[in-house]
């Protein structure tokens, strides 16, 4: 039990660690395989945008984080410089409405 001045224990193992659902793990990676680039780097950013999404799945305000998650990927494709900015719009809105569909599949 969890007293008042204890933290709670970080997850241990992967019982533990929220994920993200199947359909939504597939789609995004459809998202970046569609991307006209193909590059390890974004395969990266892509594993990290999951696992951020899975971490956002313990927070009270989902919005803002999925927010912050895809900020993070698109900040961090942009500075690969692998793709023009129509692109990025492109990626943005692609997530974001993945990021509804699994906040509305919740």
């Amino acid at each position: 039990m969890t007293g008042p001045a204890e933290q709670p224990a970080l997850p241990t193992g992967t019982e533990d660690t929220p994920e993200v659902p199947g359909w939504a793990e597939k789609s995004a990676r459809d998202i970046f395989a569609a991307l006209p680039v193909h590059d390890a780097r974004l395969d990266t950013i892509r594993d990290a945008y999951l696992d951020c999404l899975a971490g956002a799945g313990r927070t009270q305000d989902l919005d803002m984080e999925h927010d912050r998650c895809r900020q993070q990927a698109l900040s961090a494709v942009e500075n690969t410089g692998l793709l023009p900015a129509a692109r990025l719009e492109d990626l943005d809105q692609r997530l974001e409405a993945l990021e509804a569909d699994i906040t509305a599949n919740l």
